[in-house]
């Protein structure tokens, strides 16, 4: 599954509307009247966890929302408590300046807002933890597991948790589309030591080249070990690069982890 492109990433208010009850949505904005998905990126807050697992939300237009878990045992078993919910939000990544990717949500409309502490313009509601779910195992209404999930009319998918902000997510997310993934061919470039950007004197590892009696890369380029998208012309580029590649090195992981490299794509 490709890194989507700019047109499928959506914001919170832009939202197909739900009655906030399951059903299908009530009305869909223009572009989301097509069949493509949509996905929506939002950094963590806070947790508002009261009677229901609750994570604040705000988007890129810094409008801030509510993700709501219905039911409760989506995240937790029995015996139910906001203390519980905490530790199992903090194993899965779910904490502050984290970054959660949910696949087609819907938000409530205002009259089911209004219900609900802390929820603002509305509300998203899962039924599960998407992909975040242990392997094999998914929580029911009663806490038990089931062979396979259930897909929730109305409902959005967690796709997963980036341990770091929307703005540095989406540009990874950029990044890699305009560089190297599949789905924007035309717009692909050359592969470029990382180090550019600190006036590296061979942008494309030409002297590593021919240092070493031909390339380990494309033109002698070698990979960074940590998300094997970036480029180096040498060690010694790399270490000086280090401090500014360090959280986007992170943040590629975690998007590459959501969205998998296609096959036969360097």
């Amino acid at each position: 599954m490709p890194i989507p492109s700019p047109t499928q990433l959506t914001t919170f208010s832009s939202l197909p509307l739900s009655s906030g009850d399951g059903s299908s949505p009530v009305s869909v904005p223009d572009h989301h009247q097509t069949k493509e998905d949509t996905y929506l990126l939002a950094t963590i807050k806070s947790n508002l966890t009261i009677t229901k697992p609750t994570l604040i939300l705000t988007d890129s237009t810094s409008q801030d929302f509510a993700l709501v878990f219905d039911p409760p045992s989506a995240v937790i078993s029995e015996p139910y408590s906001p203390d519980a919910v905490a530790d199992k939000f903090k194993q899965l990544g779910l904490k502050k300046g984290n970054t959660v990717v949910i696949k087609n949500a819907t938000r409530t409309n205002k009259k089911a807002s209004a219900e609900r502490e802390g929820a603002g313009q509305g509300f998203v509601v899962l039924r599960s933890l998407g992909r975040l779910q242990s392997e094999g195992l998914v929580v029911g209404s009663k806490g038990e597991g089931r062979g396979e999930e259930e897909e929730v009319e109305g409902g959005g998918e967690l796709l997963g948790v980036v341990p770091s902000g929307i703005f540095l997510t989406t540009k990874v997310m950029m990044d890699i589309l305009r560089r190297r993934d599949e789905s924007l061919p035309e717009e692909r470039e050359e592969k470029m030591c990382d180090g550019k950007f600190d006036g590296c004197g061979t942008p494309r590892g030409k002297e590593e080249e021919e240092k070493e009696g031909g390339p380990e890369g494309p033109r002698g380029l070698k990979r960074c070990q940590g998300c094997v998208e970036v480029w180096y012309c040498s060690k010694e580029c790399q270490t000086r690069r280090w401090s500014a590649h360090k959280s986007e090195c992170k943040t590629i992981k975690a998007v590459r982890g959501i969205w998998p490299r296609p096959e036969g794509v360097e």
